[in-house]
This record gives structure tokens, sequence and C-alpha cells, in this order.
């Protein structure tokens, strides 16, 4: 059985800055901001929310269903997800529009500013499966409002289980879009940040929150990861790497870990502990997609960090 995801298929471009935004950041001028950062480094990767959660999905030998929809210069990005063996056949192509497109500025702590192009992204609404697909979980992540309700919509219809990842729509859905979602879907993941601009809109709390969904999951980084399951909570700490850290795509990686384990029936704990080795080992890699691994890697990793056997 599949899972299907709905998000954005895009290109990234990534740029380092060498030193803090909030340096730059003048507290009397927050409302004439004008400001240039040099970015010595620049690369270009296969990005977007759906295509990274599919990488890292697949890699834990899970078999994502990409539903979106991408622009007249998706060619070569359509021949880079089959040749990971990624399908493609709920994916649509909008002949007058481009492919989704993020710029992605980095400082040196790790913060992230990005512009993103939805382009071809605002016509998914009507990329759907083929009617006799068998999926067996589903997640949202951010895409036009639209969008997202109509794939939530046609995941409830059909009793899917729907993970709602809120991501960057966190800065342009409304108090009341944020309260539809926690009233049609079953998990809820969001960073720490996000988490504080869902309590402002809405006014809610985590037991509020807990209460209505199967659990909650709020991740901060290099701090790792809480798990709010009805009144309970339990923290999973990042896992230590060697090497340089790219924080670039290692949310979408720990999702991927975490569609997998549920997928395969785990308790709530494991399906954690999969996707925190799924976040560090991407976090390895500059790439949100290519990084390489293996199912043997992964859990000879996850046996290093808690000392336990998977089978994936």
């Amino acid at each position: 059985m599949s899972i299907f995801i709905s998000g954005s298929v895009a290109y990234d471009t990534i740029l380092t800055f060498n030193g803090v935004f909030s340096d730059h950041l003048l507290p009397n001028s927050l409302d004439r901001i004008n400001l240039t950062f040099q970015t010595p480094v620049m690369v270009k990767h296969f990005g977007g929310c759906a295509a990274n959660i599919a990488y890292s999905l697949k890699a834990t030998g899970g078999e994502p269903l990409i539903v979106t929809a991408v622009g007249k210069d998706s060619d070569n990005y359509l021949t880079h997800l089959k040749a990971l063996n990624i399908r493609t056949d709920a994916i649509k192509i909008i002949a007058d529009a481009y492919t989704p497109q993020a710029f992605i500025t980095t400082d040196r702590l790790g913060n992230q500013m990005t512009a993103f192009h939805e382009g071809a992204m605002a016509f998914a609404d009507s990329a759907l499966p083929a009617e006799n697909e068998k999926l067996q979980y589903g997640i949202v992540t951010p895409t036009a409002t639209h969008v997202m309700k109509a794939h939530t919509l046609y995941l409830k219809k059909r009793h899917i289980p729907i993970v709602w990842d809120m991501g960057q729509a966190s800065a342009y859905l409304t108090g009341n879009d944020i309260e539809w979602f926690l009233d049609h879907v079953d998990v809820l993941t969001l960073s720490s940040y996000e988490w504080d601009v869902l309590k402002e809109k809405t006014g809610r709390s985590i037991a509020q929150i807990t209460s209505k969904l199967q659990a909650v999951i709020i991740t901060n980084g290099s701090q790792g990861a809480t798990l709010y399951r009805n009144a309970d909570s339990q923290h999973f700490n990042a896992i230590e790497m060697s090497g340089a850290t790219y924080p670039v795509g290692c949310g979408d990686a720990f999702r991927g870990g975490l569609l997998r384990g549920l997928s395969l029936g785990w308790d709530w704990g494991d399906c954690m502990r999969l996707a925190t080795v799924m976040g560090a080992i991407k976090a390895q890699s500059p790439q949100a997609q290519g990084y390489p691994t293996s199912k043997n890697e992964i859990a000879r990793l996850f046996r290093r960090a808690f000392d336990k056997d998977i089978s994936l």
C-alpha cells in the first residue's frame, strides 16, 4: 500500500550567509527592512516538501505516492524521481506554469529565510491518485490553502489517516483555517516556531489540541522533538553525528521516517526514533534528496542510538 504525499516538488536554490540574520535587524526599523546578505556559497538541488519526504520514505522501504502539480520545466525533475523508483503517475503537469521554486538563505546558526514561487502547484487540487489506488496513510504539507483542503477532504472521504505538516503555511493560514485543519486531520507535525504561530492565531493550548488529535509532534532542530499524546509528552533528543550540519530538509526526512514507522504499525516511540534517525542522516548532507543511505545503514544507526534492532 502507498502513502499519499501532498505538497511541493520544487527546485531549491540554497544560499549560505556566514553571519547571523538577527545582527542585521534594527529593532526600530522593522517596518522598513531593506537588507542584502552576501552569500559566498550557492547550490541548486531537487527539493520541495513532498519530494523530500518521498525520498526519505523510500529510503526506509516505504512506497510514496506524490500527489501534486509541476510545470513546463519539470522534465529533469520527473526523470530524477523515476531514477529513484519514486512514482510520478499522480503528478500533474501544467503546461503554462513553472515548477515551484524555493530560494533559501541559511545563516551560520541554521536560521532560514525563504522566498517561494508556487507556480504549477496552485493547480494541484486537481491532481489525485487513480480510483483503485490503495492508500495506507496520507500527509498534507504546505501548499496553497485550497490545495491542502482539497487533498485533506479527499483523504477524509476515503477514511485514510491524515498527518498534517503545517510548516511554512503557518505564515499565511488564518486562525479559522488552522481550526479547520485541526477538525479534519489525525496527527499534527510542526516546528517550535510554527507552534508559537499556531498558539497566537488560535489561542489554543497543547492540551486542547491533543484532546482532538491522535498526536502532536513539535520539532526543535538540534534540540530534538517532543511527542504529545493525550495528557502525556515524551521528548526525543536529536542524534549527534560527526561533521558539518545542513539543516535544509531535515524536517522532511524526519517526517519520512515517521510515516514509515506508522505504516509498519510501530508504537509511537519507535516511530519517533526512526524519524530522528532519518533527520540525523539528512543533516550530514547538503542535499534534501540524494543523501546516501540504505535500510541496513538506517537499522545500524537505529541500533547504535537506541540499542534496539528493527526490520524495515
